[in-house]
């Protein structure tokens, strides 16, 4: 007789590939054969929060139970550090050591992830890891430390937040030991970062088709629409732009494979304007370049409402392409959601300002979209005189019935998820509520993983 505890381990794992967190932990419970199998999944990526740090050390760290069971070391492909419990404002030094020792362990891991400025506590560990493919951390690091980054030779991903001027010296001779390798280059809130240091970097590599320069204040527009002329293959790129006088280059090198284009402008357009007009020229040359983009992410530092010119034009050059629209800081009325909702046949996932007042007119401007699947609200609460409240379960439910394709509406820090069951009407279903997760795990300016 055939037993769900004697199934073949390959087919438990297939059926387990399906849950995560608490239903995988769960699960494991049920019997051994269930538990070997849920093993590799459960310790494929070892994540540390601030939830697990304020109950550190009555709680066991995934760090502490490798080390204490190596076999599991073999199964870590991930690790993400978003927290680290402190000692009068000092790191946990055994947190630190566990965490070390266990990055030593796995000689299969693939990706390291630690946003806080703890990295020279890694560094000796995370060079001796031969497949390490995608690396972000905060680069704190004397100079000593900034030359180990060369013995970290195999990448494909680097993300680096923040940094001294020592890590920033030791780019140049980085992207030569790492120019066979590098695809992906996202530099985020370096000060000490130079148009001269890219200029010595890029040509380094070939084989980048990610640049993401951003909050770099010495890096401006003028100096990225000049230095992609090293980097033809480009299919992501993001940059901010600023307040400046400088003329842009005349000669402007092509990007046709760009799909993902985010600008992050720190300067509000004049209230006679309809959007900065760095944005027009961008898709202005988007449609010379012929690059059809699929996602589009654009970020204001102050709020404005869009106007029609700006969005017919945005429409009328990626409508055909568009799955992913992000509109950061902007308003746009009921007509220009409208248009963009009915234009852009391809479009899956927007992320845009619901208005508090006129949920119903938000919905019946969705309700012309024919794939969109997930809404993301990204009005500031502080950001008005009035306060904006929070989304009712009374108004995610009218979105969701004048928009059956719906599949999740994320807002005030909630995931709103529309529970539809074969054979119901579109407008009878049940909604879920989820808190989100307190952090993202990529930067706002980001491809979606869903486009690439």
């Amino acid at each position: 007789m055939v037993s769900a505890d004697n199934l073949n381990f390959d087919c438990l794992e297939l059926i387990f590939a399906y849950l995560a967190g608490n239903d995988l932990v769960s699960v494991s419970l049920v019997s051994r054969s269930f538990l070997a199998a849920a093993i590799p999944r459960l310790y494929r990526t070892l994540t540390f929060s601030l939830n697990q740090a304020k109950r550190y050390p009555h709680i066991m760290s995934p760090f502490a139970v490798v080390l204490g069971h190596s076999n599991l070391a073999s199964h870590v492909r991930h690790i993400d550090i978003r927290a680290i419990p402190t000692v009068k404002l000092t790191p946990q030094p055994q947190f630190l050591s566990d965490c070390a020792r266990t990055i030593s362990l796995c000689q299969n891991l693939g990706s390291f992830t630690c946003t806080l400025d703890v990295m020279p506590a890694f560094l000796p560990s995370l060079r001796d890891v031969a497949g390490l493919e995608q690396i972000r951390f905060v680069g704190t690091l004397t100079t000593k430390q900034s030359e180990l980054l060369l013995q970290i030779s195999a990448l494909r991903d680097i993300t680096i937040d923040n940094s001294t001027w020592n890590v920033v010296d030791v780019l140049p001779k980085w992207a030569r030991v790492l120019q066979s390798t590098l695809s992906s280059l996202t530099l985020y809130n370096m000060q000490h970062l130079s148009t001269d240091i890219l200029e010595t970097v890029l040509p380094s590599l070939p084989r980048l088709t990610r640049l993401h320069v951003v909050s770099c204040s010495k890096v401006d527009q003028a100096a990225i629409l000049k230095l992609i002329s090293h980097t033809p293959n480009l299919e992501s790129l993001a940059f901010t732009t600023y307040d400046t006088s400088r003329p842009l280059p005349v000669q402007i090198a092509p990007l046709p494979r760009l799909r993902h284009l985010a600008l992050d402008t720190q300067t509000a357009p004049t209230p006679a304007a309809s959007a900065p007009a760095f944005w027009t020229t961008m898709l202005d040359l988007t449609r010379t370049w012929s690059c059809p983009l699929k996602s589009l992410t654009l970020r204001l530092s102050d709020k404005v409402a869009l106007g029609d010119a700006f969005v017919r034009n945005l429409v009328d050059s990626h409508h055909a392409t568009l799955v992913h629209l992000a509109l950061l800081n902007c308003t746009l009325t009921r007509e220009n959601v409208t248009r963009i909702c009915r234009k852009c046949t391809e479009l899956e996932r927007v992320a845009l300002s619901i208005p508090g007042k006129d949920s119903m007119s938000f919905a019946e401007a969705l309700a012309y979209a024919n794939r969109i699947h997930t809404v993301t609200d990204v009005g500031d609460v502080h950001s008005s005189h009035a306060p904006h409240p929070p989304l009712s379960r009374v108004e995610v439910r009218t979105i969701m019935t004048y928009q059956p394709r719906i599949e999740r509406i994320i807002a005030d820090g909630r995931i709103w998820t529309a529970i539809r069951r074969p054979g119901q009407d579109s407008d009878d279903f049940d909604i879920g509520l989820e808190k989100k997760k307190a952090f993202s795990p990529n930067h706002w300016f980001m491809p979606p993983t869903s486009v690439f």
